[in-house]
């Protein structure tokens, strides 16, 4: 499998998680059941909820936020935060005209756009929130300099500072972006768990511990499990949640149980969705998923871009 494939399957695999946890952000496992049975296929959010009126195969905030990482990334050929925080702000515009378009945004990154816009620094706009907002992102940073995990940690952690300052929002986006580069070049979903977590310890310790317990886990009945490890968008919760996915499930049933599980749902199973389309492409993800889903020509773009921009390094 050549790199475009898997810069393709991580971009995709993390749409299509994106957009099947959609109509399901925010309940229970119990309510999602009882509302919705399994999540196997794309939905519409119900109406009522924060997402209604996204039809399915329609994503949120955590894919838009990645293409804007990525597209920042191609544009300044390598990270640049002055060019990632350039597309925040642009965006933040668009969705402070017309509320429909902010798909979801989290308070953190809500807040640190609205002051970015009002004129601060990305130095000095993020908030001391430690919840999955630049983690959810990261993974462009992980595709671009897959081959040395020094600078995906670095850079992983800058395009965190925008939005989130505190240590287990960027601990966490750290391991996200590490996991990403790892998968892309085929190591084994331990080695990927170990190395996430012990680059993700050099910003916080206790972030890198509950990220490593998860493979503790993978004996328990998953809804044991995933009880164990909880679904809040707090960092702490929703990055294990997605590795855990990853290590337990083959993907396309990882995506449905993080669909289905309750909590962050749609951070939870784009999150995975990009660890397992880098380590296999996108020849998992079901036709149906990829019929529905919206973007995919700017997805395709995305990837096309990254893959040459890092066959240039």
């Amino acid at each position: 499998m050549d790199l475009l494939d898997r810069f393709r399957g991580c971009l995709l695999g993390l749409a299509v998680g994106d957009a099947l946890g959609m109509p399901t952000e925010g309940y229970t496992a119990r309510e999602i059941s009882s509302k919705f049975g399994m999540v196997r296929e794309m939905m519409p959010a119900p109406d009522g909820h924060f997402h209604s009126g996204l039809l399915a195969g329609q994503f949120t905030d955590d894919t838009e936020e990645t293409l804007l990482l990525a597209e920042s990334l191609i544009e300044a050929s390598g990270f640049s935060p002055d060019r990632f925080a350039e597309k925040l702000i642009a965006w933040g515009a668009a969705w402070t005209l017309d509320e429909r378009l902010n798909r979801g945004v989290g308070f953190a990154t809500r807040s640190a756009v609205e002051s970015m816009i009002a004129g601060t620094a990305w130095q000095q706009s993020g908030l001391a929130i430690p919840t999955c907002g630049s983690a959810m992102r990261a993974a462009p940073i992980g595709l671009l300099y897959n081959t040395d995990l020094n600078i995906v940690k670095s850079y992983a952690d800058l395009q965190s500072l925008p939005t989130h300052t505190s240590t287990s929002a960027r601990a966490a986006a750290v391991a996200v972006a590490v996991g990403v580069a790892l998968s892309c070049n085929g190591f084994s979903k331990e080695m990927i768990l170990r190395n996430a977590a012990s680059q993700a310890s050099r910003l916080d310790a206790e972030f890198a511990e509950r990220l490593l317990w998860v493979g503790t886990l993978l004996d328990l009945k998953p809804e044991d499990a995933l009880g164990l490890i909880r679904n809040s968008p707090l960092a702490m919760e929703t990055v294990p949640a997605a590795f855990y996915c990853f290590l337990k499930f083959e993907p396309e049933e990882a995506l449905i149980m993080a669909a289905s599980s309750g909590g962050d749902t749609d951070s939870i199973a784009s999150i995975a969705g990009s660890l397992f389309g880098a380590s296999y492409g996108p020849s998992w993800i079901p036709q149906s998923w990829l019929a529905a889903l919206e973007g995919k020509e700017r997805i395709e773009d995305a990837a096309r871009g990254l893959s040459e921009l890092s066959a240039s390094f």
